[in-house]
């Protein structure tokens, strides 16, 4: 929009938010709001919710000033996650309409988020029912099946996903990170490349590169200069990382040049270990022949086993070590004798998985009542919770208020624990590229990084992994790691 016709639609804009704030409102009058905040809305979730308690308001006013007015409710309930209203929206949906697929694949959702697997298989599987060979519909009963951990049936309903739809870039992204998480290498690559048909809209980087170079598929690099972005989270930048000198000595032995492009809270911790002929921008200072994302470098270097990429291949630096070592100390000085383990049960709240990732705090005391064991949390952020767990008299330190170099205070911290125990979250590949002990404690179906059933990771050798038997279910977890921290503190 240009800065002529803001001015305008923004003072509509208020002309209606004024007229549904009124006490005299009328349905119509906050269903007009509604639908021009959905109109503007785009990804602002705070717009969005804000639409969908106009629309709501509109609702309760008078249920009938709009034919599709419950329908764009659920549908809005469903984008923004307010699973309740989902629920509630949609039982009315279907109250009317039984063979309605959206409301049954919403509901789903909303079924789901609450871990009943089975009662949302069985409203997807009414939706394909009530529209046979719809793709989305089969789209979401495949990822209802994947979260139950029947990978081979997800995955055939995925590939009858692209039978019907072969450009769903969706479809094609589900269906590589189950060839990955069972080691089919070379397809799951390939297909991960799917990303990037919408990771557009997200990665300011890429776009900018696409408009002054190539893609970069593989071909040589002799004279041609190669920027590699930064991509998705942090945890996949610090796995893909490893790489990267990989690339640069092919760069080196062909005679081109590769740049990293990346900023963010892991760019000093990178730059450190990073080889001296391969230098980290943090703008496009330099205009590149090639741009590649960092997830693709697998593909393009033609990674298909992952035997021999477990070792370290991160450094903590070494002045912010000794800074964190005397701090550890000063913790522990009434008991220097304890073993000191890092903590992190939960992470960001905006994460679609966090919420089946993370551990609550009951089900956490378990680890935190071992003799001889001092917990450090992790995660920023989280001080009441160890106010009050302190005040239960268990051994917990909250240092994270002396993180002031993000990712680089970590590593340097880390280094001076003896343990890790974490969830799946950034820091476990931190972890992991540091070569620190981890346990891993991983919800019943998770990232790709992982795998399938093992006990281990080839990506990283200093990692256990400690997975849930059923979705929800932490209790056999944590008493496996507790077991591992009782056998650590007898040392």
């Amino acid at each position: 929009m240009n800065e002529l016709n803001a001015q305008p639609v923004e003072g509509a804009l208020q002309v209606l938010r004024a007229r549904a704030a009124s006490p005299v409102a009328t349905a119509r009058d906050c269903f007009a709001f509604g639908q021009t905040l959905l109109q503007q809305a785009g990804r602002d979730k705070a717009l969005l919710r804000e639409a969908l308690a106009a629309l709501v308001r509109a609702y309760q006013l008078d249920s009938s000033c709009a034919p599709a007015l419950l329908h764009t409710i659920a549908q809005t309930a469903f984008v923004v996650r307010d699973w309740q209203l989902v629920e509630s929206a949609t039982a009315l949906l279907l109250s009317h309409s039984s063979a309605d697929a959206n409301a049954l694949i919403w509901r789903a959702a909303a079924v789901q988020h609450r871990n009943d697997f089975a009662t949302a298989e069985q409203l997807l599987r009414e939706a394909v029912r009530v529209v046979p060979g719809n793709p989305v519909a089969l789209h979401k009963l495949a990822l209802c099946i994947k979260e139950q951990a029947r990978f081979g049936e997800a995955e055939a309903l995925l590939r009858q996903v692209l039978e019907l739809s072969p450009d769903n870039a969706h479809a094609l992204f589900d269906l590589s990170e189950l060839e990955i998480r069972s080691a089919r290498f070379a397809e799951g690559w390939a297909h991960y490349e799917s990303r990037i048909v919408f990771a557009g809209n997200l990665n300011d980087a890429q776009q900018a590169l696409a408009a002054i170079s190539a893609p970069w598929q593989g071909e040589s690099l002799a004279g041609k200069t190669l920027v590699v972005y930064g991509e998705q989270g942090n945890g996949d930048c610090l796995w893909a990382v490893r790489f990267l000198p990989m690339l640069a000595e092919r760069a080196r032995r062909e005679g081109g040049r590769v740049i990293f492009g990346h900023d963010g809270p892991l760019r000093h911790l990178f730059e450190r270990t990073l080889p001296a002929d391969l230098p980290l921008e943090t703008s496009l200072d330099t205009r590149p022949d090639f741009h590649c994302g960092l997830m693709s470098l697998p593909l393009r270097l033609g990674i298909v086993d992952a035997t021999g990429w477990g070792a370290p291949y991160l450094g903590a630096d070494l002045q912010r070590v000794q800074t964190w070592q005397r701090r550890v100390q000063d913790y522990l000085v009434e008991r220097p004798g304890n073993r000191k383990v890092g903590l992190v049960w939960n992470g960001n709240p905006d994460h679609i998985r966090d919420a089946r990732r993370s551990v609550s705090v009951e089900q956490l005391e378990p680890l935190l009542a071992v003799p001889g064991v001092t917990c450090f949390a992790l995660s920023p952020g989280r001080d009441e919770t160890v106010a009050r767990w302190r005040a239960q008299g268990f051994d917990v330190i909250d240092p994270t208020h002396h993180f002031e170099s993000g990712f680089d205070d970590v590593a340097a911290l880390l280094a001076n624990l003896d343990l890790l125990v974490t969830i799946d979250s950034g820091p476990v590949h931190l972890a992991g590229a540091l070569g620190l002990p981890t346990c891993l404690m991983i919800d019943h179906v998770s990232a790709w990084f992982w795998g399938g059933e093992s006990a281990a990771t080839p990506w990283y050798d200093s990692i256990e992994l400690f997975r849930q038997p059923a979705v929800g279910v932490w209790a056999p977890v944590v008493a496996h790691v507790r077991a591992r921290l009782v056998e650590l503190a007898r040392g």
